[in-house]
């Protein structure tokens, strides 16, 4: 499993541990499993279920409440509250 981590201060998911790629901050935290991040650019929220070589599946409900595993890119996501 690959180290994921998210920029404390603008929220994004990142694959280094020094700097943010966005916002240049320094503060950043490591992703863990469950954890509630969102898909930028739509209402897709879920949790982390798997992290491999640059992409995080996540576990998602759609409309009929049933959960689906997406894939989705680091570029793609950041992190909830």
């Amino acid at each position: 499993m690959d180290r994921v981590y998210y920029c404390i201060d603008c929220k994004r998911v990142i694959a280094n541990d020094k700097v943010c790629d966005y916002c240049k901050g320094e503060d950043l935290k490591q992703l863990t499993i469950k954890a509630p991040v969102n898909v930028i650019g739509t209402k897709i929220k879920g949790k982390v279920l798997k992290i491999k070589a640059g992409k995080v599946n996540i576990l998602t409900r759609n409309e009929a409440n049933e959960k689906v595993i997406k894939e989705y890119e680091l570029e793609q996501l950041k992190k909830l509250l």
